[in-house]
């Protein structure tokens, strides 16, 4: 796949969880033949995808927020080092 291709994170959790559907039904022989193609288009490791297909796919929340970014001028930064 291109740079062009790649798929958002957004679009993969769509697909993946499509995949999961036929994944969960499918025989062991089937199973890796889904996971071969789940790799070809996510370009993700097969490891990764037995882990993603056994388990949830519910993106988790981030555990702590950013913190604000400084906007500060050059001099401004450098002023605010020599304070700290």
């Amino acid at each position: 796949m291109s740079t062009e291709d790649k798929m958002t994170i957004d679009e993969r959790q769509k697909y993946l969880r499509k995949m999961k559907k036929r994944y969960v039904q499918a025989s062991r022989k089937e199973k890796g033949q889904l996971l071969d193609e789940m790799e070809a288009v996510t370009e993700l490791h097969r490891k990764s995808l037995i882990r993603l297909m056994n388990g949830s796919l519910e993106r988790k929340p981030r555990c702590r927020q950013r913190g604000r970014t400084l906007r500060l001028s050059p001099k401004g930064r450098l002023r605010l080092m020599r304070h700290r």
